[in-house]
């Protein structure tokens, strides 16, 4: 017991440690007052331990995150890392979360994906600006990859509310056994997308009275996470732009076309992530799939024989990845503690906990520097051993869908506008449709 003791300290002291040091790293050596701090030490990681020492209840939450699932994915390193805070989670289950707010008079983090900061952080009123501890803290933003942070200052006039702690990208999966019971190569990296069409007209077959599927995907994730940085609304007027966008309709016709591969027809010719995700993770008749990385830990769960490629480029753009949509971590208006919330996330963009999270959890780290940590990604996942990992990591990521508060409502219509493709309706008819529909969408959220 004394020695489990031992360990635990040696483990909360490192952990402290990697928090405070960061901040000396970005503080430089000149530890003299700051000019209207008297009495304080002008030392950011001086600061940073006093505030780490100090005990502190922290409440926090997440939007469809159960207690259990965030103390896996957060609380209990958390816990470690700040032996002197008391951290309370307030689960949204079942739970309006306008209620939420009015019920609880203290909210000092907010944890959303990029896609859902306009839902609950910003249309809540809960934005609350952090430039002021940036840049008290000497907090480096450039450690962080920078689509996050930009689409950030595109959504608030420059003002940064979080940083991302994940990055959350789209995969490119693949059972090996279908490869191999076809006698096929597996797909490579850097393949084109129209190396990708040729081989999923390839694997697409009925053999044995199966009919297997060479390509599936995640519609709404493809299209929407794209990597033209084709939007889905102007960011200035908030106008749907999914007509008349050469952008837009080379990504749809670029996904669509896959679906037209004859014996590659989604579930009864109709989006249906659901069926899809059975299709490749159940029944195994799926060779290729392509979905957000979350998919990472349960193909690795469902499948014996799986592995992953780079997904797949345009020509025109190699080298660039789709569109992250990351998780965040925001400290809210309703916080009491600013400082103390300030720590977390300084500790939630260390590179001990970013390793630990790709290590245990494979999440894609929020680093711009990520190829160390991704030497370690899913090592403590059993089933992600001699997986190609590489294959997450791109040079740089396309801008962000979610810059537009109304993409939601992006997502809506273009699901309806595949439908209706598959369907038998011309591209222009089904984008022209959609823009018309999603424009109305906005005024009438407008009008409210």
């Amino acid at each position: 017991m004394k020695e489990a003791r031992r360990m635990l300290s040696k483990k909360t002291t490192f952990s402290l440690l990697s928090v405070c040091l960061m901040l000396t790293a970005c503080s430089g050596k000149d530890s003299a007052s700051a000019p209207g701090n008297e009495g304080k030490s002008g030392d950011a990681a001086s600061d940073a331990r006093t505030i780490v020492d100090t005990p502190t209840t922290l409440t926090l939450t997440q939007p469809g995150l159960s207690e259990e699932q965030f103390n896996i994915r957060y609380g209990a390193q958390l816990r470690t890392a700040f032996p002197k805070y008391t951290f309370q989670y307030i689960s949204t289950t079942g739970t309006n979360f306008g209620d939420l707010i009015a019920t609880n008079p203290q909210l000092d983090l907010l944890f959303t994906s990029a896609s859902g900061m306009p839902t609950y952080l910003t249309s809540y009123k809960l934005e609350n600006s952090i430039n002021d501890l940036i840049a008290k803290n000497k907090y480096d933003l450039n450690r962080l990859q920078a689509t996050p942070i930009d689409m950030q200052k595109k959504l608030s006039d420059g003002q940064v509310y979080g940083f991302p702690i994940n990055i959350g990208t789209l995969v490119f999966l693949y059972n090996k056994d279908l490869f191999d019971k076809f006698g096929t190569a597996y797909p490579a990296d850097n393949m084109t997308w129209d190396e990708v069409y040729e081989l999923a007209r390839k694997m697409t077959r009925t053999d044995g009275g199966v009919a297997y599927k060479g390509l599936m995907f995640a519609w709404e994730h493809i299209v929407g996470w794209n990597q033209l940085s084709a939007l889905y609304f102007n960011t200035s007027t908030n106008k749907a732009q999914l007509t008349n966008n050469d952008q837009i309709k080379r990504v749809f016709e670029n996904a669509a076309r896959i679906w037209s591969i004859p014996g590659n027809e989604p579930p009864n010719n109709a989006y249906s992530l659901g069926g899809m995700r059975d299709w490749f993770l159940k029944d195994q008749t799926v060779a290729m799939y392509m979905d957000a990385d979350g998919l990472i830990k349960m193909t690795a769960d469902a499948l014996k024989n799986w592995d992953l490629a780079k997904y797949p480029v345009f020509p025109d753009k190699k080298g660039v990845g789709p569109s992250p949509n990351p998780t965040f971590a925001s400290i809210t208006k309703l916080s009491k503690n600013r400082d103390a919330a300030f720590q977390v996330l300084n500790y939630l963009t260390s590179n001990e906990y970013q390793e630990w999270a790709a290590r245990n959890l494979g999440y894609m780290p929020s680093l711009r520097d990520a190829q160390p940590i991704m030497e370690h990604f899913g090592k403590d996942i059993p089933s992600f051993a001699g997986k190609n990992s590489k294959a997450l990591v791109f040079d740089s990521y396309a801008d962000m869908q979610q810059a537009s508060p109304y993409y939601g409502l992006g997502v809506i219509e273009m699901s309806k506008a595949i439908n209706e493709h598959l369907k038998g309706k011309d591209v222009n008819t089904v984008l022209r449709e959609a823009n018309e529909r999603a424009d109305k969408a906005v005024a009438e959220q407008l009008a409210r």
